[in-house]
């Protein structure tokens, strides 16, 4: 048993390029990093997944690198917008000669961005962007070898996990929905009414709403004359703030709940005391009972020399897609595109330092979601924080929440 412990560790170190010594004579290994650092009510994904990938950078190099190659990483802002984040990544591609990409924040700039990346035969691992189409739309028979991979809970799953706790845990059924009009919402209210048609079940409200927009009232009455029980969100996290000023000002006293976009600080602050009780579906949550979640955590402050991380999901989920990397690009003994998209897709090591979870095999040549249904959580606003809805999800470490594989 010990004999097997210290092959894993040499083998984990060898998988990080470990040498000692970055050899200097080499040229470095350049990774994109690209988020909406400041888009529109998207800062918090932009500024967490850039903050993420630092802390994986600083890890890396005092490892020794990747093959005995020092990385160092290409940071872009989209703005949140899709023609910036398409010039973004033909820059990447074109100038700086990417090997790989993590990020990707917003749902309607991934699909033109990735797009670049995947005509380019350069691996991009989505750790923002949740819109199910996003990895759906480069898989075959639209392209025959698919480049794009995600570590970010798809809306396809997301929905999933929101009404199992609304209409399965707290035996809710009449539920008002109010999304906004971005493709974000539009995606996350398909698969939301995608959810509730297959529980044989209907909205007794559906809304839309333009970023931005400033006046729910309206909307909220609607909702409580519709007789409605609880109010799902599907919009960014400033927009459910909003929602939920409105409805305390209203006193209208309904579970409110939503994806992970109301774990964003921006939320949480915005919000205020009216975001306490709030739930919302994460991959992730800062616990300072776990000891790699906590050493993220203290190392994500102080790498980026912050107090709070405005996003924990989306940092830790960069963290992660970069690990995969590593280990991809270790397994193929390459930074050549092909040769690491290969190796994504048939991992063959533990992962032991990643955030979210323990991967193993997290992609197959027919999934690229490195994220499952039993890896998503409830979590709930409570004094300004996101703790655990459950008491059971908390007990259960990162190790419990792992991918199945076949």
């Amino acid at each position: 048993m010990q004999k097997r412990r210290m092959f894993g560790f040499i083998f984990y170190l060898t998988a990080l390029g470990f040498s000692g010594i970055v050899c200097a004579e080499l040229p470095p290994i350049k990774i994109g990093v690209i988020g909406p650092i400041t888009g529109k009510a998207s800062e918090d994904l932009g500024l967490s997944i850039i903050g993420g990938a630092r802390v994986f950078l600083a890890d890396i190099n005092q490892m020794g690198g990747i093959l005995g190659r020092r990385v160092e990483l290409v940071e872009r802002d989209d703005q949140a917008k899709p023609e910036v984040g398409v010039a973004m990544a033909k820059e990447m591609v074109e100038k700086e000669k990417v090997v790989a990409v993590v990020g990707l924040g917003n749902t309607g700039v991934a699909l033109p961005s990735a797009k670049v990346f995947q005509e380019a035969k350069i691996p991009v691992i989505v750790s923002g962007a949740t819109g199910a189409t996003v990895t759906k739309s480069f898989m075959p028979p639209a392209y025959p070898v698919s480049y794009v991979f995600r570590t970010s809970a798809s809306d396809a799953l997301q929905p999933i996990v929101i009404l199992n706790d609304v209409i399965d845990r707290r035996k809710i059924d009449k539920i008002a929905l109010l999304h906004d009009e971005s493709p974000y919402g539009q995606f996350g209210k398909q698969s939301m009414l995608a959810e509730l048609e297959r529980r044989k079940l209907k909205p007794v409200l559906v809304e839309s709403f333009k970023i931005g927009e400033q006046d729910m009232t309206d909307r909220l009455r609607r909702a409580k004359e519709s007789g409605a029980q609880a109010i799902v969100m599907y919009c960014l996290g400033r927009d459910a703030a909003t929602i939920v000023t409105a409805a305390g000002k209203m006193q209208l006293k309904l579970p409110l709940v939503g994806p992970w976009t109301l774990s964003w600080q921006s939320f949480i602050d915005t919000a205020g005391e009216s975001a306490e009780g709030a739930r919302t579906a994460v991959t992730f949550i800062e616990n300072e009972l776990s000891s790699v979640s906590n050493q993220f955590s203290l190392s994500y402050r102080k790498i980026n020399q912050v107090n709070r991380i405005p996003s924990a999901v989306a940092a830790a989920q960069t963290y992660d897609a970069l690990r995969l990397l590593a280990l991809a690009m270790f397994q193929a003994r390459s930074t050549e595109g092909p040769k690491v998209q290969q190796a994504l897709e048939d991992l063959r090591q533990h992962t032991t330092t990643t955030v979210v979870s323990r991967y193993y095999k997290p992609f197959s040549v027919t999934d690229h979601e490195a994220i499952a249904l039993n890896m998503v959580v409830m979590g709930e606003i409570h004094n300004a924080k996101v703790v655990y809805a459950y008491k059971e999800d908390a007990s259960r470490g990162s190790i419990a929440r792992t991918k199945k594989t076949q």
